[in-house]
């Protein structure tokens, strides 16, 4: 049994389109805590992968709406500033996924993605939302996740069987993963956030989010506003839309984008495709695709009907909430 780091888009949206709630759907129906009181604080110590980041767990309760029930403990690092005598605040970062760990992004890629500048003046604070990393992860089984389905149906027969798949998977990983696994909301995440804000003894917060980590953002500028400094959103995804219009909106700006591809390969020399039918060039690609004959240089598998949508190119819709299922 393994962390479930990300969920395919495809598979997650076919569970919402069938009628199943999101975990946690149901989580904090009142008004969150605004309680100023400090929180307890992290202890900490030297990252096991870089003893130049600091590592640490908070201590925080699973369901926000009993603090004094069971608690899960938070995983967290920090990478100082660089510059004490210019030190500005705390720089909240989450990098997205949903599933990414903002700890190994802190302890590994923080330092290639922030300028010198921002090292300098922000101690960086990376954190595995609750259900990820060293977060008390959901997990699932690893011989349920070997008979999954493809993501991408094809007729209405697939895709009932993806839905069901997708049911049982739920119920899978809820009796896997723990209490937590019904406390994975956005919102119970964006109040660990302001749990890490009063351990650190910060009145405000800087955040960086990407992805996913951008309705974490607004999630929390509209709960704790007053307690923003400045906050940077990154591959914004449209709070306000539901499952079924982020997948079309997304499907119809990755069509948009294609046709601009298209058009200025056409007419760019240094294009590789420049003088040929790009149109056609991809859906051969995809043919070959299905047929097996495309490897990962990687890993050296073979891309196969079961990794890719089966759609033409101007009905493919991408998956921006997460790239594949993880190896499990």
């Amino acid at each position: 049994m393994q962390p479930l780091f990300r969920a395919l888009s495809g598979v997650l949206a076919v569970g919402l389109f069938a009628g199943a709630s999101a975990p946690g759907a149901e989580a904090n129906a009142g008004p969150p805590g605004r309680s100023t009181t400090t929180q307890g604080a992290i202890d900490w110590k030297p990252c096991p992968q870089n003893a130049a980041v600091e590592c640490g767990t908070l201590r925080l309760p699973v369901d926000w709406a009993r603090p004094s029930g069971e608690g899960f403990d938070l995983a967290v690092a920090r990478r100082k500033a660089t510059d004490p005598d210019r030190r500005v605040g705390v720089l909240l970062v989450n990098p997205g996924g949903p599933g990414d760990s903002g700890v190994d992004f802190a302890v590994r890629r923080a330092k290639s993605h922030f300028s010198a500048e921002i090292q300098a003046k922000f101690d960086i604070i990376g954190f595995d939302p609750r259900g990820v990393g060293g977060s008390q992860p959901v997990k699932c089984s690893q011989k349920l996740l070997d008979q999954r389905p493809s993501a991408y149906p094809r007729n209405q027969a697939e895709f009932d069987r993806l839905a069901d798949f997708n049911r049982t998977l739920r119920k899978d990983c809820r009796r896997h993963s723990g209490p937590v696994f019904d406390h994975t909301d956005t919102l119970s995440v964006v109040r660990d956030m302001d749990a890490i804000r009063r351990s650190l003894g910060e009145k405000k917060i800087n955040y960086f989010g990407h992805s996913y980590g951008t309705l974490i953002g607004q999630q929390y500028a509209e709960q704790y506003g007053d307690r923003i400094r400045t906050m940077a959103l990154t591959a914004n995804v449209d709070h306000s839309l539901g499952a079924r219009e982020f997948l079309v909106s997304s499907a119809a700006t990755t069509e948009d984008s294609f046709h601009q591809f298209v058009e200025w390969c056409d007419r760019t020399s240094s294009c590789a495709l420049h003088g040929r039918d790009v149109t056609a060039v991809w859906d051969g690609l995809l043919a070959r695709a299905d047929r097996a004959e495309i490897r990962d240089p990687e890993n050296r598998t073979s891309f196969s009907p079961q990794t890719r949508s089966h759609a033409s190119p101007s009905k493919r819709s991408t998956d921006r909430m997460g790239k594949s299922w993880p190896h499990i």
